[in-house]
């Protein structure tokens, strides 16, 4: 049975003004399921093969290039290209209702995936769209059963109510978010090799263990690094506790557990004082002396942007450069051996480190010249793999709300 309804999407190509039309998915496709495989049978070489787990892993909408592989097996299902897959199997009710593409034939399908092939009425690329992101996609998440792990079966998507135009537009937005995947891939791309770039330079630019000079230096600079513990380059001092007097909005923003991120970006709290005696000075590096059992966090630092902004809270420190260290190479050479701090944690379930762990850390350091330039060298390097990084959030951000206007 055919419903037409009335309305329409925020966002249309133009020339499409028609009403989408309503059918059970049942009507519009055939359904079947993977069989058998695991990553215990993943080898390096063989038949490419897809597992449900990558569609937790990788969030594309058309899956062209299968990376992993297995020997084919007897009763195994192989695509014949334009299958959507749906996972069978998932942690959460909303995370089990996505869907991708299976654009090449001869891939063999894993078990715990749903195998859904649209007829000629449907596009593969927009019914893979609108599971994952329609009403469609609130519809199977309310199907979903289970607790510690939710399943999804053939017969919960069968009943799915499935609103489509015709095929042509469906066509259309199904190649405007296809490229549109590409740019994002490419940004992503572009970022991932920053990041590798860094953490190569990271290596290169800061003297192995052993060794008393790195492997790659500025023209110019050729004296051995000299050993130096972090208390003579830095001025120490503990946080201290604000919790009766802090507020959603005041003078001083204070700089709390929460401050700093995995990379040593600094985050906003949210919490404030109106009166401080100790305010941050620019070039200030702060330091997080409290993590959860990983202790991920434990030792990293955040450069602080202006002065008299911040005030540093009870747990994190404060390690003020004096006039002999550079506060950006410090900054870079701390973080890149936070594998140090976080050996020195102690506790249960929350690791802690002492005053006299963080002063008695030892590292290699040249003149303040040689300093300077290898600080802003990496400050530069942070720079651009930020703004990918925003490029990046930016565009998911632009793709996010063009679904939530393109579907109904």
């Amino acid at each position: 049975m055919s419903d037409k309804i009335t309305k329409s999407p925020q966002i249309r190509f133009a020339g499409y003004t028609d009403a989408w039309e309503q059918r059970k998915l049942e009507d519009l496709a055939d359904f079947s399921k993977g069989n058998g495989y695991s990553k215990s049978d993943l080898t390096d070489e063989g038949k490419p093969v897809i597992l449900y787990g990558r569609l937790y892993t990788k969030y594309e909408t058309v899956m062209e290039s299968i990376d992993t592989y297995t020997i084919e097996k007897e009763k195994s299902v192989i695509s014949k290209g334009n299958e959507v897959i749906v996972p069978a199997s998932g942690e959460t009710s909303e995370d089990i209702s996505r869907a991708a593409v299976v654009s090449e034939s001869g891939i063999i399908l894993g078990g715990d995936l749903n195998i859904v092939r649209p007829r000629n009425e449907i596009d593969p690329v927009f019914l893979a769209l609108t599971i994952s992101n329609g009403k469609q996609q609130k519809e199977l998440s309310k199907r979903a059963q289970g607790k510690s792990v939710v399943h999804l079966h053939n017969s919960d998507i069968k009943e799915v109510n499935l609103l489509f135009p015709r095929k042509e537009e469906q066509i259309k937005i199904g190649n405007f978010f296809k490229q549109f995947d590409k740019t994002i891939a490419l940004h992503q791309r572009k970022y991932d090799k920053l990041v590798i770039v860094k953490k190569s330079m990271l290596k290169k630019m800061f003297p192995k263990e052993g060794a008393n000079v790195p492997e790659i230096r500025f023209a110019g600079f050729t004296d051995a690094w000299e050993q130096r513990k972090l208390s003579e380059m830095t001025v120490y001092k503990n946080g201290k506790g604000h919790e009766d007097r802090q507020s959603n909005s005041g003078n001083y923003e204070l700089i709390n557990l929460n401050s700093i991120s995995i990379d040593g970006g600094l985050k906003h709290s949210g919490k404030f004082i109106d009166d401080a005696e100790d305010t941050l000075l620019k070039d200030d590096l702060v330091m997080i002396l409290s993590d959860v059992g990983h202790g991920d966090l434990l030792g990293r630092v955040a450069l602080i942007p202006e002065n008299n902004r911040f005030v540093l809270n009870q747990r994190v420190a404060l390690l003020r450069p004096n006039e002999t260290a550079n506060a950006q190479f410090l900054f870079s050479y701390i973080n890149s051996h936070q594998y140090y701090f976080k050996s020195k944690g102690a506790g249960m379930s929350q690791l802690n480190i002492s005053k006299g762990s963080v002063e008695n850390f030892k590292s290699f350091v040249p003149k303040l010249e040689e300093q300077r330039k290898i600080g802003e060298f990496f400050k530069g390097l942070d720079h651009l793999i930020t703004l990918h990084q925003r490029e990046l959030i930016s565009l998911k951000n632009l793709k996010k709300s063009l679904l939530q206007q393109m579907f109904i």
